[in-house]
């Protein structure tokens, strides 16, 4: 949540390969706010030393940084070119704070004033990093389509979980639970994967077994894909946050894609944020709708957001239609082309692989597969197949870790609506197509990457509870996709109820 005294959102990039473009999001993002009329403190915190403050026109001086006016700054500001955005060094190598403490992210913008405060971290994982992260509101990480890249989000990840769990086990009836943590770690030569991880921990008792699940059911990381040129780039981001399901637990949210483009490369040699130099380029654009999805997600699992519960059970293992990610209505065609995606992502020289699995792992689960397609492609296996399982829903490991109680994972397949050309579609309608098609509402926020809240929204339709209407015609089109709808005829007849309320 934002900080209780100041209402200030703290945001943090890093933890990626040196040279993802964390830097470049980064001052996206604080550019897209700036323009939304926010206050934005840039806390270049980059291990190597600062580098961000020439970029945004900001001159050199040393001091800390005054309370924020819309006077001129004093003598020691750090004001920029950008409108409502100020750069704060927290490397310098002269002045009052040579390693400026991050440990509580929220003493060093509590003073500013500002609404947002983005702090770069820079590349690594560094102690100081892993903190500031786990103080942060939002943790953001890039990664680009190269293996060495994508082993750092999963180095990131391990880092993260081992430090948040090390935390919580020293508050523990269980003095001998952090020397168990520590011994794992070395014994690894650095921490496991956070599911291993935590299965490990949580045999030592309930109590450890609910704090390593529960805080791996809290930890969430926003990953954000660079430099993209391909189809397979595009679809990487997803493809990593899938594979990782099994082994990184549903720690990964993917925030979208920044193609290459020379734009960046101009503008930085320019020394000028990507956004202010090329307003109108493509990577400008990708810039702009990531910054403006995370920052619709923050909104949508703020203080809203209820604790989550603590499982203390290991996730169940995945059935046949969470290894290909469809859902139990599947149809053969559906079937055939999510299996070709999975071979795809699953392949020898997948990148999305990098570091997370060894050959002996990745043979195991493209045996099964194979063995999903063959029982779900034949009728007299698929149907006691279907009954032998609980009626769950895609991504069930990703549902045994979420915030909210399972309110339909045992609830039988409702009748599917009739539906016509001349069906008005509203939210009630909606939720019937979905229990029809015997999906969690949480499966719909794993896919489409809208947050609960919203979804609750849309379907009760509680028009107050939305967002602008921009997004909310975004949400729309993108639930009518998943539900496999007519797109035009349900966003027509559901925005005609909706401005009909936005007018009463």
């Amino acid at each position: 949540m934002a900080d209780p005294v100041t209402n200030t959102r703290v945001i943090t990039f890093g933890g990626s390969k040196g040279g993802a473009g964390s830097t470049l999001i980064a001052t996206g993002m604080a550019i897209f706010l700036a323009q939304l009329g926010k206050r934005v403190l840039y806390v270049d915190a980059h291990p190597q030393g600062p580098c961000v403050a020439s970029h945004f026109g900001a001159f050199r001086s040393g001091g800390a940084l005054p309370p924020w006016a819309p006077s001129p700054p004093e003598p020691r500001g750090r004001e920029t070119v950008v409108p409502n955005v100020r750069v704060l060094e927290a490397t310098r190598e002269d002045g009052p704070f040579p390693e400026l403490p991050l440990r509580h992210p929220r003493e060093l913008v509590r003073a500013s004033g500002a609404d947002f405060a983005l702090l770069d971290m820079g590349s690594g994982v560094r102690t100081r990093t892993l903190d500031a992260m786990l103080e942060s509101d939002t943790v953001v990480t890039v990664t680009t389509p190269e293996p060495v890249a994508v082993e750092a989000v999963w180095r990131l990840v391990r880092h993260l979980y081992a430090r948040r769990l090390s935390e919580r086990l020293r508050t523990l009836d269980d003095p001998g639970a952090p020397d168990a943590l520590a011994a794992l770690v070395r014994a690894h030569a650095g921490p496991p994967a956070p599911v291993d991880l935590a299965n490990a921990i949580a045999a030592r008792s309930q109590e450890a077994a609910a704090a390593a699940w529960g805080e791996l059911s809290r930890l969430r990381v926003r990953l954000i894909v660079n430099q993209s040129r391909s189809r397979a780039d595009l679809e990487l981001g997803e493809a990593i946050v899938r594979v990782g399901l099994r082994r990184m637990g549903p720690v990964l949210e993917f925030m979208g894609h920044v193609e290459y483009d020379d734009a960046a490369f101009l503008a930085a040699r320019r020394k000028r944020p990507l956004l202010v130099d090329a307003p109108s380029a493509k990577a400008s654009r990708n810039l702009e709708r990531v910054a403006r999805r995370l920052l619709s997600l923050d909104v949508g699992r703020g203080a809203t957001s209820s604790p989550a519960p603590e499982p203390v059970e290991a996730p169940a293992a995945p059935t046949h239609y969470d290894l290909l990610a469809i859902d139990r209505g599947a149809s053969d065609e559906e079937i055939r082309r999510a299996y070709r995606k999975t071979r795809e992502v699953y392949a020898t020289e997948s990148v999305c692989l990098s570091g997370l699995m060894t050959d002996e792992e990745v043979s195991s689960i493209v045996a099964r597969v194979e063995e999903a397609r063959d029982v779900l492609l034949d009728p007299s296996r698929r149907r006691p197949y279907d009954l032998s399982i609980a009626p769950v829903g895609v991504f069930s490991l990703a549902t045994r870790f979420d915030d909210e109680p399972d309110v339909t994972e045992t609830a039988a397949p409702s009748r599917m609506p009739d539906l016509t050309p001349d069906t008005e579609f509203t939210g009630a309608l909606l939720k019937a197509v979905r229990e029809a098609r015997n999906v969690d509402l949480r499966d719909v926020a794993a896919r489409t990457k809208i947050s609960l809240p919203y979804l609750r929204a849309l379907e009760e339709d509680d028009f107050a509870a939305l967002p602008q209407s921009v997004y909310t015609r975004g949400f729309v089109i993108e639930y009518a996709k998943f539900l496999r709808l007519d797109v035009d005829q349900v966003v027509r007849t559901w925005f005609r109820r909706y401005r009909r309320s936005l007018e009463r």
